[in-house]
């Protein structure tokens, strides 16, 4: 029963940047900012 099973591990991770835009658009990075206030149509 056990080889009808196959184990995949998979790894995520996460980063903070220091950069002041986002990576595809020009959208500011402002911390502690108020909610939806750095965000366009393209970084939705």
């Amino acid at each position: 029963m056990l080889e009808l099973y196959e184990a995949v591990i998979g790894l995520e991770v996460h980063a903070q940047l220091l950069t002041s835009s986002k990576a595809f658009c020009s959208c500011p990075t402002e911390y502690g900012a108020e909610p939806n206030v750095n965000v366009c149509p393209i970084c939705l």
